[in-house]
């Protein structure tokens, strides 16, 4: 079985629409609360957030997008899906926040807890389709590399977003007067970014080792 079934496809195509739809929502809702804040005499210290929301949704996509060629099949799983519609809400309610760091970093803190379950979620359907992958030439290598590379995202990845928004969002609620400066205001934007930054480029590299070994899979 050196192809993927209709059905996959039909379940892939689906779960490949929803996450570039869901993140389109979210990425003009980025945009439409960006542009007045660049227009602002006080857009250098938004930039940085605007830059981390942008890399954000580049990497919740990608990472969607790698999940979804890696492991989804046939049947469709619609608590897997709704929970997309959760993660699109939640990134819309943030951008809706940009200005505000206190609030911006505490619907980011829902938003890895709710990244976190969804990793969890995943795992499950990792191992649940481990069998119709062992089927396939190389199909079970290749179903373990992509366990352990989720658990390890899992357990390190997700975790040190979750902490960081935490952190950030107590040191802005119990520290308000901290950040009216400008100085401290723009570091903790720009430490965001760039752990968004390290991320995304993580992401980057794993994404092109996993379409060789996906290409590798169903050529053979």
């Amino acid at each position: 079985m050196a192809a993927m079934t209709k059905l996959d496809e039909i379940a892939l195509n689906i779960e490949l629409v929803l996450i570039s739809i869901i993140e389109g929502v979210a990425l003009t809702k980025l945009a439409e609360n960006a542009v007045p804040l660049l227009r602002s005499t006080d857009s250098l210290q938004y930039l940085p957030y605007i830059l981390a929301g942008l890399a954000f949704l580049l990497v919740f996509w990608a990472q969607a997008i790698l999940h979804a060629v890696s492991f989804i099949r046939w049947p469709l799983r619609m608590e897997h899906m709704l929970l997309y519609f959760v993660a699109g809400f939640l990134q819309v309610v943030a951008y809706s926040n940009i200005s505000n760091i206190t609030v911006w970093f505490f619907w980011w803190t829902v938003f890895s807890l709710l990244t976190l379950f969804i990793y969890y979620v995943d795992l499950k359907i990792i191992r649940d389709t481990a069998a119709s992958f062992a089927a396939k030439s190389g199909g079970t290598e290749f179903i373990r590399e992509v366990e352990r590379r989720h658990i390890n995202e899992m357990k390190y990845l997700v975790p040190s977003a979750l902490v960081f928004n935490i952190v950030a969002f107590s040191l802005t609620y119990f520290a308000p007067s901290l950040f009216v400066n400008p100085l401290p205001y723009s570091i903790l934007g720009i430490l965001q970014l760039l752990i968004s930054l390290g991320a995304l480029i993580d992401c980057v590299r794993n994404f092109r080792g996993r379409s060789g070994l996906l290409f590798s899979l169903f050529s053979s």
